[in-house]
């Protein structure tokens, strides 16, 4: 959803958020509309202690979707909050593309918006660092989507930043299919399953720390 702790702070990764919390529902579909629900419960580590939840719903209806993630995370030392983050993202999608993004992120105190819209064959952004349109078909860090895995350029929805990322095949293991994300500060580990479900995702942080997501269990 970016992206990771530095010292006491946290990024995000990616990002979006669980409908029933955030007060963002999916779109009603017409009654002829045939829609599918995908949820992600995630168990947010660092270094195995755990510090938060991370939460997707996507709504597949026909060749759109409706994305909205949740995550809170909180760190502490000898039990003393030292850093909280929380992340809301509600994304629309449409034939596999971006079309719509209105992304809220508070990173210990500090508050910023991330909004996008598809217009025509443009889409216009506004973030923490201004307005610019983009071209093309957009792709967010939606690792709940493998099409993402050959995307060469990924939107931070709490950035805004547009940023190129490679993305490769590693050796797979008993944690399913793996894929390496490298970016400009980003090094991202991401395993699947042999139907494309999203297992888990896994990063240094800049300090050394690793922050891991593993399904609820």
């Amino acid at each position: 959803m970016t992206h990771f702790i530095d010292g006491a702070r946290a990024r995000c990764l990616a990002v979006s958020a669980l409908a029933a919390v955030c007060g963002l529902e999916p779109d009603v579909p017409r009654a002829d509309e045939a829609s599918t629900r995908h949820e992600w419960h995630f168990d947010v580590l660092l270094d195995g202690k755990p510090i938060g939840r991370h939460d997707f719903i996507v709504t597949d209806t026909d060749d759109s979707a409706e994305v909205v993630s949740r995550a809170r995370f909180l760190v502490t030392v000898l039990h003393i909050p030292v850093y909280r983050y929380a992340h809301d993202d509600h994304e629309r999608w449409r034939g596999g593309c971006l079309v719509q993004i209105d992304a809220t992120t508070t990173d210990n105190g500090s508050r910023t918006h991330v909004r996008g819209d598809a217009v025509g064959a443009s889409f216009d952004l506004a973030g923490p660092q201004g307005t610019r349109t983009l071209s093309g078909c957009v792709h967010s860090f939606a690792y709940w989507d493998p099409h993402l895995l050959v995307a060469p350029r990924l939107l931070n929805a709490q950035t805004g930043e547009y940023q190129p990322v490679h993305i490769a095949r590693a050796a797979d293991s008993a944690a399913g299919q793996h894929y390496r994300l490298e970016g400009n500060h980003l090094h991202i580990e991401l395993w699947y399953g042999a139907g494309g479900e999203w297992r888990a995702l896994e990063s240094q942080t800049a300090d050394g720390r690793t922050l891991r997501y593993e399904i609820h269990s």
